[in-house]
């Protein structure tokens, strides 16, 4: 039996079989995206070994730039892309690691922050703050340009979904509803407690929203009153 040791070059005439030759993975390419082996990954990856540091708690390669400052957690690369449910380990795409710690391929992202800001796994906003705050002084802009008519008014009680917080008393309105605490406007109504010229009343009274004190008990008492008169029998 002869055993033939894996090389990048013909044992008859040397000619070079790839620009780059792994003989661990015995892997022939072209240095067009850059490949390099990392051994702790245990296989090649492309776009520069000098331009990656492995991760030992994320198991994974990260770009140097976002290293110091990136969100380590335990295995969140052992999982599929929330979008193209690609293995993110052993995917040749680059990931993108979002605020909230979910990781994603870049060109999923990418075609997601076309139509949609949120993550697709916990549903928090998927950009900084530094970069959506432009984005919500325009609405919350377009929002104060815009009153809505006493009809069409509501209370509401609001989900924050990105620093998780209940607002109870908050101003509906069909372009959204801003958080207090952190200013996103990724916010779901869990409840109507208020409508037409009744919210109207209310949000004149407090300056166009709901105020901070009382709590929602003070916004369901008036719309129960008028429950109450609007069953008595006439006299």
């Amino acid at each position: 039996t002869i055993c033939y040791k894996y090389s990048n070059f013909c044992i008859n005439c040397n000619i070079q079989f790839g620009e780059y030759h792994c003989a661990i993975c015995n892997l022939w390419m072209s240095n067009e995206e850059r490949p390099y082996h990392c051994p702790d990954c245990g296989f090649c990856r492309v776009g520069g070994g000098e331009n990656f540091r492995h991760c030992h708690d994320c198991g994974m390669c990260i770009d140097k730039q976002l290293f110091a400052d990136h969100n380590c957690k335990v295995g969140k690369y052992m999982s599929n892309c929330p979008v193209c449910q690609e293995d993110l380990f052993s995917s040749r795409d680059a990931s993108h690691e979002l605020p909230c710690g979910h990781a994603i391929h870049w060109h999923c992202f990418r075609e997601l922050a076309s139509h949609d800001s949120r993550c697709p796994m916990c549903k928090k906003t998927a950009e900084t703050h530094e970069r959506m705050k432009p984005t919500w002084d325009a609405m919350a802009m377009g929002i104060s340009l815009q009153p809505l008519p006493p009809e069409l008014c509501k209370v509401v009680t609001i989900k924050c979904n990105d620093c998780e917080k209940l607002q109870p008393r908050r101003s509906w309105h069909f372009l959204g509803v801003q958080c207090r605490h952190c200013e996103s406007f990724n916010t779901v109504v869990e409840r109507i407690t208020m409508m037409g010229q009744d919210a109207h009343d209310f949000l004149s009274r407090n300056g166009g929203d709901g105020g901070d004190d009382g709590g929602e008990e003070a916004v369901v008492q008036p719309v129960q009153r008028r429950q109450r008169q609007g069953q008595q029998s006439p006299v």
